[in-house]
């Protein structure tokens, strides 16, 4: 299920990102109130899009991981701090939480999107922090399509949110994971919900 995608765009410096509202076990599915895109609870400037369960969106929605306020008035997030700082704070309040899995001594989480105007970074299930060369990524089941959109509008003029929009349409006419309505947020403030 779901589709996240986040755009930076390095010319303005913000971020951009939308998501979309299925709940599905595979089999059955329902639009959900709840978005899976959220602003961080420390701070404005940071956006969250996330995959794997509803309850992980809760948590990261919910819960605080910043504990260096200073970085957050930077408005980026570099990648040591996230790997020394950002990733232990969340597999404490992941464990707390009830979501991490500990298997053979490794920990295992979900996949989720987290940036700043500066920063795009995909958490991996095991914690891994990955930053991608473009200046956008996408998880989920509707990723792959989205991220061929993307790469196909990426020289044509259209605005970040319109090449957002026609991404996840993409991912929803061709996963069956992927449901209207969109959440669309942005690090300038801006939200809206596309049906």
């Amino acid at each position: 299920m779901t589709c996240i995608i986040g755009f930076i765009d390095k010319k303005n410096k913000t971020l951009h990102m939308i998501g979309d509202s299925l709940g599905s076990n595979g089999y059955t599915g329902d639009t959900q109130k709840n978005p899976k895109i959220c602003r961080s609870k420390d701070s404005d400037g940071i956006l969250l899009g996330s995959t794997s369960t509803f309850r992980q969106i809760d948590i990261l929605k919910y819960n605080s991981f910043f504990e260096e306020k200073d970085i957050l008035k930077k408005e980026e997030l570099n990648h040591e701090y996230m790997v020394t700082k950002f990733i232990p704070a969340l597999q404490k309040v992941f464990s707390k939480g009830g979501i991490l899995i500990e298997k053979s001594g490794e920990k295992i989480g979900g996949s989720f999107l987290i940036g700043t105007r500066a920063n795009l970074y995909e958490i991996q299930g095991d914690f891994s922090v990955l930053e991608n060369t473009l200046p956008w990524n996408a998880l989920g089941c509707g990723e792959d399509f989205a991220k061929a959109s993307l790469f196909t509008t990426k020289d044509m003029e259209l605005t970040i949110k319109e090449k957002l929009i026609l991404a996840i349409s993409s991912a929803e006419k061709y996963s069956t994971g992927v449901a209207r309505p969109f959440t669309y947020m942005n690090t300038k403030g801006e939200s809206e919900t596309i049906d």
